[in-house]
Order: structure tokens, then sequence, then C-alpha cells
């Protein structure tokens, strides 16, 4: 790490660059793993069956759990981004948000812990985003924030409706992208930014 901060890399750089990682690994894993299965079906599966067959399940919860502790050092940075209670409940929810991530996959389906993990994950997530969006209102990247966590949310009725009963795969990549997006584009603590 010191090698890194020597080369002009500050803590808070290396931190940013945790969260979009995390979002690489997990998103990466989880398409990965949906091309390697004979089995997967995106109207008819939930993503959590990739955790329990035979073919993908070390790829979907390594995945999962390598995501979240690659991710951890991001919500520091946004803990010590903007100080205040909608700042700090931000950086609480991110770090929730990929607990509940990590938890999928430590206790794949069928593990009495599966589901509230997985709720978690996007509960928080949602969450995460739509806090972060009202702190920041007023910027473009607030505004869309605030539509990302909402449409991770509405997706999941507008998507059961629409298939009556399907298999929930759809709207559960469509929040973990919309988490990821809102880690790499839309936070106040994105990749690449100076400092």
């Amino acid at each position: 790490m010191s090698n890194l901060l020597d080369a002009g890399w500050s803590s808070r750089r290396v931190a940013r660059l945790a969260g979009a990682a995390a979002v690489a690994v997990a998103l990466g894993g989880i398409l990965l793993a949906t091309a390697l299965s004979p089995t997967f079906d995106w109207q008819a599966s939930a993503l959590s069956d990739l955790g329990v067959a035979p073919a993908t399940a070390r790829l979907f919860n390594g995945s999962l759990v390598v995501g979240a502790v690659v991710g951890a050092p991001y919500a520091w940075a946004l803990w010590t981004a903007a100080p205040g209670t909608l700042g700090r409940l931000r950086a609480v929810g991110y770090l929730l948000a990929i607990a509940g991530m990590g938890g999928v996959g430590l206790a794949p389906a069928g593990h009495p812990f599966h589901v509230p993990f997985a709720v978690a994950f996007f509960l928080f997530a949602a969450l995460t985003a739509v806090v972060d969006g009202v702190a920041r209102f007023r910027l473009t990247n607030g505004k869309l924030a605030v539509v990302a966590g909402v449409l991770a949310v509405f997706v999941w009725p507008a998507w059961l409706l629409w298939l009556a009963g399907g298999g929930i795969a759809v709207p559960e990549f469509v929040g973990a992208a919309l988490f990821g997006l809102w880690v790499v584009r839309l936070s106040p603590e994105r990749p690449g930014q100076p400092g």
C-alpha cells in the first residue's frame, strides 16, 4: 500500500477504486456464471440458483464474497466524503448492502440466512442510492441516484406482474446493476476523481 501512496495514489483514491473493483468482481462473476451454466434461464431462474448449481456455485458465491471484501474500503471513502447525517447514512447503507451481498455468497439458496441476506442487499442498495440522491438532489447525479434507487425497487413488481410469477433473475440483476452504476458513475466518490 505504501508503494501506491508513494506513487501519488491517495488512500481516498484507492478506496474509490475498491468500490469499482467490487462492482467488476461481483457483476463480472454473476455474468460469467450465467454464461457457464447449462441450466440458467433469465426468465425462469433466480440468480441464487447459480450459487447451488455444481457448475457455477464456486464462481457465483466466490464473486459475491470477494466483491464484498474488496469493496469494504469504499465505505470509508463515503463516510469521510460528506459529514452529516445523510452522508453517514449513505456510507452505512452501502456497507450493509455489500455485507448482504457477501452474505448471499456465504449462505447459498436453501440456507436459513440466504433470504435475509438477499433482502438486505437489495433493500440497502436501493436505499443507499436514494439517500445519496436526496443529499445531493441539487446536482444531476443526485437526481439520477434517486431514479436509480427507485427503479431498483419498482422493477420487482413490474417484472413479477408481467411474468405472473416467473423467475426473478432479471429484477435481481437490474437491482445489482443499478447499484453498480451508482458506485461507479453517480456516487460522490467515483473512481477517477482527483484526491
